[in-house]
């Protein structure tokens, strides 16, 4: 990988795609999504420019980033960026990271130098591609100036109904994180687990909760696991398998590209899988398990993500639910396996044929 922008490119008809890749490495589901976007810009120029903040050596492993790219790490190396851009050759390439967007305040100024990099691509005939993407907490300057960025862009996506109508509308499409790959997984008369990965952040859930979990999982003769997907979670996971009597699968020391291949096994031999982390049930439905978020309180991130893909009523707030309740919740979800692989496999092949657009929307705009 090049450091900075010390070769610069010569070669005639050269171009260059500019792709934001930003994010923790202890966070499978980051990485997840932000692979998806990398995905979405490999290849489609002669030159790869990659901002990775502050990212570590092994979060471009995890993303796959080319040998050949030019990489520009740290906040200090945004006026770098924006230099790079003004001096691209033309019809350059920018192609926003996919996932949340906070616009709460104290984004106006982050929005503001998004919103200028937009315009700079615009006036140079670029190409400016926004993969879907969900809004938090909206707040003015922030909103108006993402709305703005976003109807300059020639392909803004966002990956729920709530977040379009926050920008004035807009195309919604899955989660980029459902085109990691659709698995066969184990047949399932062999799945023998049911897995949970709840946030450490959120409060343990009570003991009703416990009863209705265990009783599921032994109503299915299913092994309880909980497994981390976030590394700050493990605590949580291991509470978790003490109050539920299951195996406890730490993290530890293992390296993040090696424990996404770690849990995307597990979920290749889970019947069902209970999270409130929209990747972690992302990535259990594609191994063909099926995905439940039972928590107190739930958000409506999961919920309106999934309902994009077709995929409704995975979701039950565990706070006012009884045990009965919620073991029959559980039992219904195991009933939509069928559901489930269908709904995964027209995801993905919604996400590809967006992908194809994009390339589509790119060699128009060069020819």
């Amino acid at each position: 990988m090049r450091s900075g922008a010390s070769k610069t490119c010569q070669r005639a008809h050269c171009t260059r795609t500019f792709v934001s890749l930003t994010g923790p490495e202890w966070n499978i589901g980051d990485a997840l999504i932000r692979r998806g976007t990398l995905d979405w810009a490999r290849d489609s120029s002669s030159d790869l420019v990659v901002y990775a903040g502050a990212a570590p050596d092994v979060w471009l492993r995890q993303l796959g980033v080319p040998d050949d790219a030019i990489v520009l790490r740290s906040k200090r190396s945004v006026p770098k960026w924006l230099w790079m851009l003004v001096t691209a050759p033309p019809r350059p390439v920018l192609i926003f990271e996919a996932g949340e967007v906070p616009l709460d305040r104290g984004n106006g100024l982050r929005e503001l130098v998004f919103f200028v990099e937009t315009l700079i691509v615009r006036i140079k005939r670029g190409i400016v591609v926004r993969p879907p993407r969900g809004i938090r907490a909206p707040t003015n300057p922030a909103r108006w100036l993402h709305a703005r960025a976003a109807r300059l862009s020639q392909i803004a996506l966002w990956r729920d109904d709530a977040s379009a109508a926050v920008v004035g509308g807009g195309r919604v499409a899955p989660d980029i994180g459902f085109a990691a790959g659709v698995r066969t997984g184990r047949p399932w008369v062999e799945r023998s687990e049911l897995i949970v990965s709840l946030r450490g952040a959120r409060p343990m859930p009570g003991d009703a909760w416990v009863q209705a979990v265990r009783a599921a999982a032994a109503a299915e003769g299913l092994l309880i696991r909980t497994v981390v997907q976030v590394r700050e979670d493990e605590p949580r996971a291991r509470e978790l398998s003490d109050a539920l009597g299951g195996v406890f699968e730490p993290w530890g020391a293992t390296d993040p590209v090696t424990q996404e291949t770690l849990l995307r096994e597990r979920y290749d031999g889970a019947r069902l899988v209970i999270s409130d982390r929209m990747h972690v049930l992302v990535l259990a439905a594609l191994s063909g398990a099926v995905p439940a978020e039972l928590v107190p309180h739930p958000t409506h991130k999961i919920t309106d993500a999934f309902a994009t893909v077709g995929l409704n009523d995975i979701s039950l707030d565990a706070a006012t639910s009884d045990p009965d309740r919620m073991q029959q919740f559980l039992r219904e979800q195991l009933g939509r396996t069928a559901e489930v692989t269908e709904r995964m496999r027209d995801a993905d092949q919604t996400l590809s044929d967006l992908e194809a657009e994009v390339r589509d929307t790119i060699r128009a705009a060069r020819s």
